[in-house]
């Protein structure tokens, strides 16, 4: 009897055993697989400009010399907003052209998007919140705004940062009022510089100091000179794409900015190679001084 005993435990003890596996194996199959990305998010709202933006003033010609001696514009492309529709944004990364991107901290494909375009040895910018002028239109979570006292803006601006891995500058997402706000922007600015880290100038308002702030303070700065897509035409991109390379020419270099929209990728999917005739499409880094 004792022997005929000891296989009726272990068998309960088995099928214990295995009903364990059968309940818990999924749950731990769901815990450690990768969150699959979101593949598209609503995006986030745009500074609502009541007329086209500003070009800035014309700097001091730059350029490089070709193997005959000619003498190309250089060209930088930041493409903004980055970070919510994966599949639209990793179609921009995958370009053969080493633009640059701004992702806003708070999209729910930034994390991962960022990493994939540092890997790439693209230039990853913070697409920092800062307050428009319209007070209805919503900047989105973390924005930046000059009533805030020192300690929350500098750990707003702290939190924000750490959200967008492989990080080497910061642009302004809206911020047509923080831009015009000397003090706020050297707020900003001095945290950038103490973390190594360059600013660009979206320019969202013809109001603007950031740029000529970040000159003064010694912060790394560029400024952009074309949006691409002020207008979600694909006519109207092809037009603005024409006008920065014209602007480079005369220039010597130019900063533009675009959208992940369908008709952006489009234009510059067929115009980049075009466009490598006539100037040399460099990472924005090497266009801040």
């Amino acid at each position: 009897m004792k022997k005929g005993r000891r296989p009726q435990r272990f068998r309960g003890l088995f099928l214990h055993v295995i009903a364990f596996l059968f309940l818990a194996l999924p749950a731990v199959f769901v815990f450690l697989l990768p969150t699959p990305p979101v593949k598209h998010a609503e995006g986030p709202v745009f500074e609502d400009f009541s007329r086209v933006p500003v070009t800035p003033h014309l700097k001091k010609k730059q350029g490089v010399r070709t193997r005959r001696g000619k003498r190309l514009p250089l060209v930088a492309i930041i493409i903004d907003d980055m970070g919510f529709d994966y599949t639209l944004d990793r179609k921009f990364i995958f370009l053969e052209a080493p633009l640059s991107f701004a992702f806003l901290p708070y999209g729910p494909n930034t994390g991962r998007l960022a990493s994939t375009a540092h890997s790439m040895n693209r230039d990853v910018l913070v697409h920092l919140p800062m307050e428009p002028e319209n007070r209805s239109i919503d900047p989105g979570p973390g924005v930046l705004t000059v009533d805030m006292g020192l300690d929350a803006m500098l750990e707003t601006l702290k939190k924000n940062i750490s959200q967008v891995p492989g990080a080497i500058g910061v642009n302004n997402h809206m911020g047509s009022k923080f831009t015009a706000d000397r003090k706020a922007m050297e707020y900003v600015l001095a945290f950038l510089k103490q973390r190594g880290l360059f600013f660009v100038d979206s320019r969202t308002t013809k109001k603007t100091i950031a740029y000529e702030t970040a000159r003064q303070m010694g912060v790394p700065c560029g400024e952009r000179s074309v949006f691409l897509d002020h207008v979600d035409k694909s006519a109207e991109i092809r037009r603005e794409v024409h006008r920065l390379v014209s602007l480079a020419k005369r220039n010597g270099s130019a900063i533009a900015i675009g959208h992940p929209y369908k008709n952006t990728y489009k234009v510059l999917y067929k115009m980049l190679p075009l466009m490598r005739r006539e100037v040399k499409i460099v990472p924005v880094h090497t266009l801040v001084r």
